[in-house]
């Protein structure tokens, strides 16, 4: 199986970090989460600055995943 390096920006309360990640030929952006320990729950996931539905596979680009933070 093939894996392949992608770079990924985690947004959390305007606080951003930048990992390297590898992820195998046909990883789902929920796989990733998972890989991350980040509850799908609590981010949105883009592509090039467009939403990505979780179950789609990660084809390249630049990836960001912002955590959305809820006042109560």
């Amino acid at each position: 199986m093939a894996h392949s390096k992608i770079s990924i920006e985690i947004d959390q309360n305007g606080k951003k970090t930048e990992r390297e990640i590898e992820i195998s030929e046909n990883e789902t952006y929920a796989g990733l989460l998972k890989k991350l320990g980040i509850n799908e729950e609590t981010v949105l996931v883009f592509n090039n600055k467009k939403p990505v539905p979780y179950d789609d596979v990660i084809d390249g680009g630049k990836i960001q995943i912002l955590k959305v933070v809820f006042d109560q």
